[in-house]
Parts: structure tokens; C-alpha cells; sequence
């Protein structure tokens, strides 16, 4: 069996994993091994070894002793997290199934434990400083006002460009309106919008949470705000919100879609409800004072005891 990835879903990578298919054929066929199957991951990180379906399929198939040999090109494509790649070597070897390295000229049989956790850690490594790179650029583009690639109410003229679409931007304000002029909430604006036929930029029936984004994001005022999150560890991906004082604003009054008023009054709106149902929920959690003691709520057949709040 061969095992190939590629991390991104980008044409060039997709081009090169179809490279690594064609290769691993032909490493078959010149050293007279019979090619099970080719498990190839595509547009998948190597540092999250849970989200690679097809390693884990190999790793299934392994077990039922469908080969006794795995090749990869490279350590990298195998694994970038140093105990994920060791951990996997052990089942292998374990069901008797040998992994080769071609460009480190190593086979898992063959090697100490010592040599393959060096290599591993080299792998890793050069994960850690592709995640810098990553990060440093991404900072970068936020700085300059880098603009998402979809968001409703805009197209996208390049990557830092927005223009107004005339369509969405109506949409935009009769949520703004329904919710600062109506009082309405975000389910229910948003099965209006979903009652009059109206979708998302990708197609898709509008959500409370979509209306939301749609009320909190101060771009439809004219203020965009980037750079809010940061991937806090390469290895699982977790991303941490940033500080305000870390985050780069841009004034781009160009962009309005709704008055810096209308914005403010639905940002007050939502604080208001949002302490008006935390004051609801407490009260549904409590009982009256002269309950307390006894911490259930009296019987409704007796009309003079106090009865829980609604």
C-alpha cells in the first residue's frame, strides 16, 4: 500500500497528489510489488491525525492484513506531529507492517526507535515554522485590511476591495430594520427572510446565528475589523480570540450599507434583550425567598402558597 497527502485543496497541490499516485505505481511496478490501494488525503493538515480519513482507513485495513507494506514519498507526508507519527509506526510494526521512507531511505523494521522519533521531530519542526510563516502573513494582509472571501451584502473585487451589492444590501437593512425598528428577534427575522424566499451568499436558508453576524459585524457601518482570532496551537488547530487593542480596524465609510446610528442602536438593543433574558433565566432558577428553604416549588392545588416565577 502507498499513503499521499497534500494540505490545501489549492489546484497546484490537488495536481501534485495525482504526481504522487502516478509514482507510487510506478515504484510498484519497477520493484515487482503488488499496489493494494493508494490512500491519499486531500486538502488535510498533518498535524490533526483524527481528521485524515483515508490514514485511518489504512490504518483499518492494516489491521485486517490486507499488506504488509506501507511507502511514503516523505516523514511530512506521513506525519508532522512528532507522537501521532510514532504512535502510528508502533501499531503498524506491531501488526507486523512495515513503513518505508523513500526520500530519508528508512523502513520502520529496520530502524531504532531513536533514529524515527529524530526524523519525526524534524518533521514537526518544520510544521512549527510553516505555522509562523502562515501567521506572520496573515497578520500582515489583516494589517493592510485583507476583506473575507465571501460576505453577504458585498462583492468581492480582490483582497482587500469590497463594492456594495445593491440585492443584499437591501436585505441588510430590512434586518436592521426589523430588529431596531420592529423589535424583532433573530429567529424570527430570520424565518422571515426564509417565508420571502431570501438565501445566503452560499445558497443556504438564513439562521438566527447568519442574522446575528449580520447585526454585530461593524463592517455594514463602514468599520472593518480584522485579525480577531489566532490559531493558538498548530498541533490541534485551536484558535483564541483576540484582544480588541490586537485587532486592526479600518475606517471605510465607502462600504456603509447602514448608518453608524442604526448600528449603534442594534448594538444597544442586543446588550438590553441579552441582560433582560439573563434576568429571566435567573428568576425561572430561583424561587421566591420564603421558598427557599425547602427548595421545591409548592403544590398549585393550594391557592394561597406562593407559586415559582415565571
Amino acid at each position: 500500500a502507498a499513503y499521499c497527502r497534500v494540505s490545501t485543496a489549492k489546484e497546484e497541490q490537488l495536481d501534485s497528489l495525482a504526481n504522487q499516485k502516478e509514482f507510487f505505481e510506478a515504484y510498484a511496478r519497477t520493484n515487482g510489488y503488488e499496489l493494494v490501494r493508494v490512500y491519499a488525503d486531500e486538502g488535510i493538515s498533518g498535524t490533526q491525525m483524527r481528521k485524515r480519513e483515508q490514514f485511518q482507513a489504512l490504518l483499518r485495513d492494516a489491521a485486517r492484513h490486507h499488506f504488509d507494506l506501507v511507502v511514503v514519498k516523505d516523514i511530512s507526508r506521513f506525519a508532522r506531529n512528532t507522537v501521532d507519527f510514532l504512535q502510528s509506526v508502533r501499531a503498524l510494526k506491531e501488526l507486523g507492517v512495515n513503513t518505508r521512507f523513500l526520500t530519508a531511505n528508512m523502513d520502520s523494521l529496520g530502524e531504532s526507535e531513536f533514529v524515527l522519533t529524530l526524523f519525526g521531530a524534524l518533521a514537526q519542526e518544520e510544521s512549527a515554522n510553516l505555522s509562523r510563516r502562515v501567521k506572520f502573513g496573515k497578520r500582515l494582509n489583516a494589517q493592510k485590511g485583507r476583506v473575507p472571501r465571501l460576505l453577504y451584502g458585498y462583492h468581492r473585487v480582490d483582497n482587500f476591495q469590497l463594492a456594495i451589492c445593491p440585492e443584499e444590501a437591501q436585505v441588510v437593512r430590512k434586518i436592521y430594520s426589523l430588529y431596531v425598528d420592529q423589535g424583532l428577534g433573530c429567529r424570527t427575522i430570520a424565518q422571515q427572510l426564509n417565508g420571502l424566499g431570501y438565501v445566503t451568499k452560499q445558497g443556504c436558508p438564513w439562521t438566527p446565528s447568519a442574522v446575528h453576524r449580520i447585526l454585530t459585524n461593524p463592517i455594514y457601518c463602514g468599520h472593518h475589523v480584522n485579525h480577531k482570532y489566532e490559531v493558538e496551537n498548530y498541533l490541534t488547530g485551536k484558535r483564541k480570540k483576540l484582544p480588541p487593542q490586537e485587532q486592526f480596524h479600518h475606517s471605510r465609510p465607502q462600504w456603509a450599507i447602514v448608518t453608524p446610528e442604526q448600528f449603534a442602536q442594534a448594538q444597544q438593543q442586543r446588550q438590553q434583550r441579552g441582560r433582560q433574558q439573563q434576568r429571566q433565566r435567573r428568576k425561572r432558577r430561583k424561587l421566591p425567598p420564603e421558598c427557599e428553604p425547602a427548595r421545591t416549588a409548592p403544590e398549585r392545588s393550594d391557592p394561597l402558597l406562593p407559586l415559582r416565577e415565571q
